[in-house]
């Protein structure tokens, strides 16, 4: 086998790894700031 392919797969690999843990700490971080909304003490 070819060196090249493995390194672009590994790559490729690594980039959706990272959208991917990314994508979770958005939910989860979404999820802590929602349990601590409080409406009643926006200013309008």
């Amino acid at each position: 086998m070819e060196l090249s392919p493995l390194i672009i797969l590994g790559f490729q690999g690594l980039v959706f790894g990272a959208i991917l843990v990314i994508l979770v700490y958005l939910i989860i971080k979404r999820i802590k700031t929602k349990k601590h909304e409080d409406f009643e003490k926006r200013d309008n």
